[in-house]
């Protein structure tokens, strides 16, 4: 008899000890899957279609992934280049594109960790911007590890089949133009390729020597907003 009542006890205890386990322990987690985003060369576009003059500021349009970060992104910058540009020249441009970002939201969307020799497009837990090798026609590719609608992991690739300038060189994409809407990605924002888009910094097309996504326009920033608040 005694021994049945120990072992009640014991069965008793066992229950209680699983009963104050965090649910979440039990809670079978979802695959983590990859998303691959592209941005390409400017296709042929309707020109009476696009605003005659810039009214990014205006413009409330955006379109958000199916997933985001849901805490601040801690991202590492591979600087190595063969265009002649200094590593603090390189580190300099693409910060000042996540604190375009930053500006615009009490949230601490990004922070820079610093220099990596790694290499954006494989999973290892590290959130890397890199120059690489791409197939031709796509200027930059952002690389998106997501579990559910939670990201874990960012990178982005600029593809060196390109040439690539810090100053908006003529014949050549800019840093800080090009990396200001690949880290949209990061947030969890999606391509714009309406036309009437053109001027924010989310549309899905870029020239040689543009510029002027390097500043965002009101949809890009609300849909900044609608992840991550004011």
């Amino acid at each position: 008899m005694r021994k049945k009542q120990k072992i009640a006890i014991f069965a008793v205890l066992v229950l209680a000890l699983v009963a104050l386990l965090p649910s979440v322990a039990w809670t079978k987690e979802e695959p983590v899957t990859l998303t691959i985003v592209e941005w390409k060369e400017p296709q042929k576009i309707d020109v009476n279609a696009i605003p005659p003059t810039d009214d990014s500021m205006t413009n409330p349009h955006y379109k958000l992934l199916s997933y985001h970060w849901y805490s601040t992104i801690n991202y590492w910058i591979n600087p190595s280049n063969n265009y002649g540009f200094s590593t603090s020249a390189v580190v300099s441009t693409i910060t000042a594109s996540a604190n375009t970002w930053d500006r615009e939201t009490a949230y601490a969307v990004f922070s820079y960790k610093g220099t990596t020799t790694r290499r954006a497009g494989t999973r290892d837990y590290y959130n890397v911007v890199s120059w690489g090798s791409y197939q031709a026609g796509v200027i930059a590719v952002t690389y998106i590890w997501a579990s559910g609608s939670r990201i874990v992991e960012t990178d982005c690739r600029m593809n060196t089949y390109y040439s690539w300038s810090l100053s908006g060189q003529a014949g050549k994409f800019d840093v800080q133009n090009i990396m200001t809407h690949e880290l949209g990605h990061f947030c969890g924002l999606a391509d714009l390729y309406s036309d009437v888009d053109y001027w924010l910094t989310m549309y899905g097309y870029a020239g040689y020597g543009e510029t002027y996504k390097r500043t965002l326009g009101l949809g890009d920033i609300n849909g900044l907003e609608a992840w991550y608040g004011a």
